[in-house]
Protein backbone atom coordinates (compact mmCIF):
# COMPACT_ATOMS: atom_id res chain seq x y z
CA UNK A 1 0.00 0.00 0.00
CA UNK A 2 3.18 2.54 0.79
CA UNK A 3 3.77 2.10 -2.33
CA UNK A 4 0.86 2.76 -4.53
CA UNK A 5 0.92 5.86 -2.46
CA UNK A 6 3.58 7.15 -3.51
CA UNK A 7 2.93 6.55 -6.90
CA UNK A 8 0.22 7.61 -6.77
CA UNK A 9 1.50 11.04 -5.08
CA UNK A 10 4.54 10.63 -8.18
CA UNK A 11 1.68 10.72 -10.79
CA UNK A 12 0.20 13.75 -9.23
CA UNK A 13 2.94 15.57 -9.39
CA UNK A 14 3.92 14.88 -12.40
CA UNK A 15 1.27 15.61 -14.03
CA UNK A 16 0.93 18.91 -12.26
CA UNK A 17 4.30 19.61 -13.61
CA UNK A 18 3.40 18.98 -17.45
CA UNK A 19 0.60 20.90 -17.53
CA UNK A 20 2.68 24.07 -15.68
CA UNK A 21 5.20 24.05 -18.22
CA UNK A 22 2.83 23.43 -21.13
CA UNK A 23 0.89 26.50 -20.05
CA UNK A 24 4.19 28.52 -19.77
CA UNK A 25 5.92 27.33 -22.54
CA UNK A 26 2.82 28.62 -24.60
CA UNK A 27 3.06 32.12 -22.90
CA UNK A 28 7.35 32.00 -23.43
CA UNK A 29 6.95 30.83 -26.72
CA UNK A 30 4.39 33.79 -27.92
CA UNK A 31 6.11 36.24 -26.36
CA UNK A 32 9.45 35.83 -27.69
CA UNK A 33 7.91 35.64 -31.02
CA UNK A 34 6.53 38.57 -30.89
CA UNK A 35 9.98 39.99 -29.30
CA UNK A 36 11.56 38.55 -32.18
CA UNK A 37 9.37 40.09 -34.71
CA UNK A 38 9.98 43.24 -32.49
CA UNK A 39 13.60 43.36 -33.13
CA UNK A 40 13.27 41.97 -36.59
CA UNK A 41 11.45 45.31 -37.46
CA UNK A 42 12.98 47.51 -40.48
CA UNK A 43 15.13 44.80 -41.62
CA UNK A 44 13.79 42.80 -43.93
CA UNK A 45 13.96 39.19 -42.46
CA UNK A 46 11.76 36.45 -43.50
CA UNK A 47 9.17 35.00 -41.01
CA UNK A 48 10.68 31.38 -41.49
CA UNK A 49 13.75 33.26 -39.60
CA UNK A 50 11.71 34.94 -37.02
CA UNK A 51 10.50 31.13 -36.72
CA UNK A 52 13.71 29.68 -36.15
CA UNK A 53 15.01 32.58 -34.11
CA UNK A 54 12.29 32.14 -31.45
CA UNK A 55 12.45 28.15 -31.93
CA UNK A 56 16.39 28.15 -31.23
CA UNK A 57 15.98 30.51 -28.36
CA UNK A 58 13.07 28.71 -27.00
CA UNK A 59 14.83 26.06 -24.99
CA UNK A 60 17.07 28.36 -23.48
CA UNK A 61 13.91 30.47 -21.83
CA UNK A 62 12.65 27.41 -20.58
CA UNK A 63 15.57 26.49 -18.74
CA UNK A 64 15.33 30.03 -16.92
CA UNK A 65 11.76 29.29 -15.83
CA UNK A 66 12.52 25.85 -14.68
CA UNK A 67 13.02 26.55 -11.12
CA UNK A 68 9.70 28.41 -10.71
CA UNK A 69 7.72 26.21 -13.10
CA UNK A 70 8.58 23.08 -10.19
CA UNK A 71 7.81 25.68 -7.87
CA UNK A 72 4.17 26.23 -9.26
CA UNK A 73 3.70 23.08 -10.25
CA UNK A 74 4.39 21.47 -6.89
CA UNK A 75 2.47 24.25 -5.04
CA UNK A 76 -0.53 23.43 -7.21
CA UNK A 77 -0.20 19.96 -6.70
CA UNK A 78 -0.08 20.12 -2.43
CA UNK A 79 -3.24 22.24 -2.53
CA UNK A 80 -5.00 20.12 -4.50
CA UNK A 81 -4.31 17.16 -2.62
CA UNK A 82 -5.99 19.48 0.35
CA UNK A 83 -8.70 20.76 -1.68
CA UNK A 84 -9.66 16.95 -2.83
CA UNK A 85 -9.33 16.10 0.59
CA UNK A 86 -6.58 13.14 -0.44
CA UNK A 87 -3.91 14.74 1.92
CA UNK A 88 -6.24 13.44 4.67
CA UNK A 89 -6.55 9.87 3.08
CA UNK A 90 -3.37 9.21 2.70
CA UNK A 91 -2.60 10.45 6.45
CA UNK A 92 -5.47 7.92 7.12
CA UNK A 93 -3.04 5.21 5.45
CA UNK A 94 -1.05 5.75 8.14
CA UNK A 95 1.80 8.27 6.28
CA UNK A 96 3.01 11.56 7.63
CA UNK A 97 3.20 14.59 6.42
CA UNK A 98 6.92 14.63 5.77
CA UNK A 99 6.63 11.11 3.91
CA UNK A 100 4.23 12.92 1.63
CA UNK A 101 6.95 14.97 0.50
CA UNK A 102 9.15 12.33 -0.74
CA UNK A 103 7.65 11.36 -4.01
CA UNK A 104 7.88 14.82 -5.04
CA UNK A 105 11.07 15.73 -3.87
CA UNK A 106 12.62 12.57 -6.12
CA UNK A 107 10.77 13.37 -8.83
CA UNK A 108 11.87 16.90 -9.28
CA UNK A 109 15.36 15.80 -8.06
CA UNK A 110 15.19 13.76 -11.12
CA UNK A 111 13.97 16.08 -13.16
CA UNK A 112 16.58 18.22 -12.75
CA UNK A 113 19.14 15.62 -13.16
CA UNK A 114 17.41 14.72 -16.52
CA UNK A 115 17.78 18.50 -17.66
CA UNK A 116 21.22 18.72 -16.87
CA UNK A 117 22.71 15.19 -18.61
CA UNK A 118 19.73 15.40 -21.44
CA UNK A 119 18.62 18.97 -22.34
CA UNK A 120 21.77 20.59 -21.65
CA UNK A 121 23.63 19.72 -24.34
CA UNK A 122 21.02 19.95 -26.68
CA UNK A 123 20.39 24.01 -25.10
CA UNK A 124 23.69 24.67 -26.08
CA UNK A 125 23.59 22.90 -29.82
CA UNK A 126 20.00 25.56 -30.25
CA UNK A 127 21.88 28.69 -28.08
CA UNK A 128 24.81 28.34 -30.36
CA UNK A 129 21.80 28.15 -33.68
CA UNK A 130 20.42 31.36 -31.94
CA UNK A 131 23.07 33.24 -31.82
CA UNK A 132 24.48 32.30 -35.49
CA UNK A 133 20.95 33.20 -36.82
CA UNK A 134 21.14 36.52 -34.56
CA UNK A 135 24.59 37.57 -35.53
CA UNK A 136 23.09 37.71 -39.75
CA UNK A 137 19.54 38.77 -39.42
CA UNK A 138 19.25 41.05 -36.49
CA UNK A 139 23.17 42.41 -35.65
CA UNK A 140 24.07 42.33 -38.93
CA UNK A 141 27.40 42.12 -38.28
CA UNK A 142 30.71 40.12 -38.95
CA UNK A 143 31.80 38.04 -35.95
CA UNK A 144 35.65 38.60 -35.96
CA UNK A 145 36.79 35.95 -33.74
CA UNK A 146 35.26 32.63 -32.36
CA UNK A 147 36.92 30.78 -29.24
CA UNK A 148 35.90 27.60 -29.03
CA UNK A 149 37.58 24.24 -27.49
CA UNK A 150 39.04 23.49 -30.76
CA UNK A 151 41.03 26.81 -30.45
CA UNK A 152 41.41 30.69 -31.68
CA UNK A 153 39.60 31.02 -35.24
CA UNK A 154 39.88 34.61 -36.23
CA UNK A 155 37.86 36.29 -39.64
CA UNK A 156 40.01 39.40 -40.96
CA UNK A 157 40.97 41.58 -43.39
CA UNK A 158 44.71 43.14 -45.04
CA UNK A 159 43.94 46.78 -45.90
CA UNK A 160 47.20 46.40 -47.65
CA UNK A 161 45.86 44.01 -50.65
CA UNK A 162 42.46 43.63 -50.18
CA UNK A 163 42.77 39.96 -49.21
CA UNK A 164 40.31 37.76 -46.60
CA UNK A 165 41.69 35.55 -44.38
CA UNK A 166 40.86 33.54 -41.82
CA UNK A 167 43.80 33.04 -39.08
CA UNK A 168 43.30 29.24 -36.25
CA UNK A 169 45.84 28.65 -33.89
CA UNK A 170 45.34 26.03 -30.96
CA UNK A 171 47.69 27.38 -29.05
CA UNK A 172 47.86 30.88 -27.34
CA UNK A 173 48.42 33.40 -24.48
CA UNK A 174 48.09 36.52 -23.77
CA UNK A 175 44.28 36.78 -24.36
CA UNK A 176 44.60 35.83 -27.90
CA UNK A 177 47.14 38.01 -28.86
CA UNK A 178 50.13 35.75 -29.11
CA UNK A 179 49.34 32.86 -31.18
CA UNK A 180 51.79 29.55 -31.48
CA UNK A 181 52.04 27.25 -34.46
CA UNK A 182 49.11 29.02 -36.41
CA UNK A 183 47.71 28.75 -39.73
CA UNK A 184 46.34 31.21 -42.12
CA UNK A 185 44.17 30.98 -45.51
CA UNK A 186 43.91 33.73 -47.84
CA UNK A 187 40.95 34.27 -50.34
CA UNK A 188 40.21 36.93 -52.90
CA UNK A 189 37.38 39.15 -52.60
CA UNK A 190 35.15 36.30 -54.78
CA UNK A 191 36.02 34.05 -51.98
CA UNK A 192 38.70 32.25 -54.26
CA UNK A 193 41.33 30.37 -51.99
CA UNK A 194 44.73 32.78 -52.68
CA UNK A 195 47.30 31.43 -50.33
CA UNK A 196 48.17 29.49 -47.06
CA UNK A 197 51.18 30.47 -44.26
CA UNK A 198 51.86 28.78 -41.46
CA UNK A 199 54.11 29.85 -38.58
CA UNK A 200 55.50 29.35 -35.01
CA UNK A 201 54.41 32.70 -33.58
CA UNK A 202 52.13 35.45 -34.55
CA UNK A 203 52.04 38.32 -31.87
CA UNK A 204 49.05 41.14 -32.31
CA UNK A 205 50.07 44.85 -32.57
CA UNK A 206 48.13 47.47 -33.60
CA UNK A 207 47.00 47.53 -36.68
CA UNK A 208 49.00 43.68 -37.72
CA UNK A 209 50.35 40.69 -37.07
CA UNK A 210 53.99 40.10 -36.26
CA UNK A 211 54.52 37.00 -37.70
CA UNK A 212 58.20 34.98 -37.11
CA UNK A 213 59.52 31.45 -38.77
CA UNK A 214 56.78 31.76 -40.85
CA UNK A 215 56.33 28.94 -44.64
CA UNK A 216 54.12 30.94 -47.09
CA UNK A 217 52.65 29.10 -49.60
CA UNK A 218 51.03 31.02 -52.84
CA UNK A 219 48.13 29.49 -54.72
CA UNK A 220 50.60 29.17 -58.20
CA UNK A 221 54.00 28.28 -57.12
CA UNK A 222 56.57 26.93 -55.02
CA UNK A 223 56.52 27.53 -50.97
CA UNK A 224 58.97 29.80 -49.25
CA UNK A 225 60.40 30.37 -45.95
CA UNK A 226 60.58 33.69 -43.92
CA UNK A 227 62.15 34.65 -40.65
CA UNK A 228 59.89 37.56 -39.90
CA UNK A 229 56.76 38.90 -41.98
CA UNK A 230 54.79 42.08 -40.74
CA UNK A 231 50.91 40.70 -41.88
CA UNK A 232 48.41 43.62 -41.94
CA UNK A 233 45.10 43.45 -40.02
CA UNK A 234 42.02 45.18 -38.85
CA UNK A 235 41.97 42.75 -35.83
CA UNK A 236 41.84 44.37 -32.72
CA UNK A 237 42.35 43.16 -28.91
CA UNK A 238 38.45 43.65 -28.23
CA UNK A 239 37.41 41.72 -31.16
CA UNK A 240 39.08 38.57 -29.85
CA UNK A 241 37.74 39.03 -26.53
CA UNK A 242 33.98 39.33 -28.35
CA UNK A 243 34.64 36.34 -29.87
CA UNK A 244 33.92 34.09 -26.64
CA UNK A 245 30.80 31.72 -26.73
CA UNK A 246 27.84 32.23 -23.98
CA UNK A 247 28.19 30.11 -21.11
CA UNK A 248 24.45 28.42 -22.39
CA UNK A 249 26.19 27.63 -25.85
CA UNK A 250 28.96 25.27 -24.01
CA UNK A 251 27.25 21.80 -22.30
CA UNK A 252 28.14 20.70 -19.14
CA UNK A 253 29.96 18.15 -20.75
CA UNK A 254 32.79 20.53 -22.10
CA UNK A 255 32.09 23.08 -19.45
CA UNK A 256 35.40 21.81 -17.64
CA UNK A 257 37.62 21.59 -20.48
CA UNK A 258 36.27 24.89 -22.16
CA UNK A 259 37.14 26.42 -18.70
CA UNK A 260 40.57 25.12 -19.03
CA UNK A 261 41.17 26.19 -22.23
CA UNK A 262 40.28 29.65 -21.29
CA UNK A 263 42.45 29.95 -18.39
CA UNK A 264 45.12 29.30 -20.36
CA UNK A 265 44.33 31.82 -23.21
CA UNK A 266 44.60 34.25 -19.85
CA UNK A 267 40.73 34.78 -20.08
CA UNK A 268 38.58 34.75 -16.90
CA UNK A 269 36.59 31.85 -16.99
CA UNK A 270 34.50 33.35 -13.74
CA UNK A 271 31.33 33.49 -16.09
CA UNK A 272 31.61 29.76 -17.36
CA UNK A 273 32.10 28.57 -14.04
CA UNK A 274 29.16 30.59 -12.65
CA UNK A 275 27.26 28.23 -15.35
CA UNK A 276 28.52 25.14 -14.14
CA UNK A 277 28.27 25.66 -10.65
CA UNK A 278 24.31 27.04 -11.09
CA UNK A 279 24.06 23.70 -13.54
CA UNK A 280 24.86 20.89 -10.71
CA UNK A 281 23.29 22.99 -8.18
CA UNK A 282 19.94 23.04 -10.07
CA UNK A 283 18.53 19.22 -8.97
CA UNK A 284 19.35 20.79 -5.09
CA UNK A 285 17.70 24.18 -5.50
CA UNK A 286 14.51 22.59 -7.23
CA UNK A 287 13.87 19.84 -4.26
CA UNK A 288 14.52 22.49 -1.80
CA UNK A 289 11.38 24.63 -3.90
CA UNK A 290 9.71 22.14 -3.91
CA UNK A 291 10.35 21.85 0.18
CA UNK A 292 9.14 25.66 0.74
CA UNK A 293 5.87 24.64 -1.46
CA UNK A 294 5.37 21.57 1.15
CA UNK A 295 5.92 24.45 4.02
CA UNK A 296 3.73 27.04 2.72
CA UNK A 297 0.46 25.00 2.71
CA UNK A 298 0.87 23.37 6.10
CA UNK A 299 -1.30 26.05 7.38
CA UNK A 300 -4.11 25.59 4.84
CA UNK A 301 -7.14 23.69 4.86
CA UNK A 302 -9.72 21.77 2.73
CA UNK A 303 -12.27 24.95 3.17
CA UNK A 304 -9.51 27.74 3.07
CA UNK A 305 -9.28 30.38 0.45
CA UNK A 306 -5.36 29.35 -0.75
CA UNK A 307 -5.37 33.43 -1.74
CA UNK A 308 -2.85 34.07 1.28
CA UNK A 309 -0.78 31.12 0.44
CA UNK A 310 0.00 32.22 -3.24
CA UNK A 311 0.42 35.75 -2.10
CA UNK A 312 3.07 34.53 0.50
CA UNK A 313 4.77 32.24 -2.35
CA UNK A 314 4.90 35.52 -4.72
CA UNK A 315 6.60 37.64 -1.87
CA UNK A 316 9.04 34.74 -0.86
CA UNK A 317 9.80 34.16 -4.61
CA UNK A 318 10.74 37.68 -5.32
CA UNK A 319 12.99 37.83 -2.29
CA UNK A 320 14.45 34.70 -3.71
CA UNK A 321 14.57 36.22 -7.13
CA UNK A 322 16.66 39.02 -5.83
CA UNK A 323 18.59 36.93 -3.46
CA UNK A 324 19.72 34.79 -6.58
CA UNK A 325 20.61 37.80 -8.70
CA UNK A 326 23.04 39.95 -5.82
CA UNK A 327 24.79 36.76 -5.61
CA UNK A 328 24.80 35.49 -9.37
CA UNK A 329 26.58 39.24 -9.45
CA UNK A 330 29.24 38.82 -6.93
CA UNK A 331 30.21 35.32 -7.70
CA UNK A 332 30.45 36.96 -11.82
CA UNK A 333 32.75 39.95 -9.84
CA UNK A 334 34.50 37.42 -8.15
CA UNK A 335 33.59 38.92 -4.84
CA UNK A 336 32.52 35.40 -3.54
CA UNK A 337 33.63 32.26 -4.65
CA UNK A 338 31.50 30.15 -7.71
CA UNK A 339 30.32 27.70 -5.71
CA UNK A 340 29.19 29.69 -2.91
CA UNK A 341 27.75 32.12 -5.07
CA UNK A 342 25.39 28.75 -6.53
CA UNK A 343 24.89 26.84 -3.34
CA UNK A 344 23.52 29.66 -0.92
CA UNK A 345 20.24 30.11 -2.63
CA UNK A 346 19.04 26.53 -2.00
CA UNK A 347 20.39 26.85 0.98
CA UNK A 348 19.12 30.05 1.96
CA UNK A 349 15.35 28.65 0.29
CA UNK A 350 15.70 25.36 2.52
CA UNK A 351 16.58 27.83 5.49
CA UNK A 352 13.37 29.66 5.04
CA UNK A 353 10.98 26.49 4.31
CA UNK A 354 12.32 24.83 7.44
CA UNK A 355 11.43 28.17 9.40
CA UNK A 356 7.89 28.24 8.08
CA UNK A 357 6.97 24.36 8.40
CA UNK A 358 8.54 24.93 12.20
CA UNK A 359 6.20 27.71 12.60
CA UNK A 360 2.87 25.56 11.17
CA UNK A 361 4.20 22.95 13.38
CA UNK A 362 4.55 25.35 16.59
CA UNK A 363 0.98 27.32 16.20
CA UNK A 364 -0.57 23.68 15.41
CA UNK A 365 0.77 22.75 19.09
CA UNK A 366 -0.57 26.08 20.39
CA UNK A 367 2.39 27.30 21.64
CA UNK A 368 2.67 30.61 19.82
Amino acid sequence: MFNKINFYILVKFFYSFLFTILVLSSIIFIGDFVEQFRKSAGKDVPISIILQLTIFNFPNLISYTLPITSFLSALFAFLNLIRNSESIVISGMGMSNLKTLIPPITLYFLIGVSFILLANPLISVFDDKYSDLKYEYIDRVDKFASITKDGLWLKQSNYENGLNSVLYAKNTENRGETLYNFMLLEYDKKGAFYGRIDGKKAELNEGYWKMSEIQITPKYGESGYQNSLKYNTNIKSEDISDGLSSPSSISIWRLMTFIYFLEELGYSAVDFKMHLYELISLPFYISALVFLAFSLVQGVRQNDRFSKVIISSLIIIFFLYFVANLLNALGSTSQIHPVLANISVPLITFLIATIILQYFELRRRKII
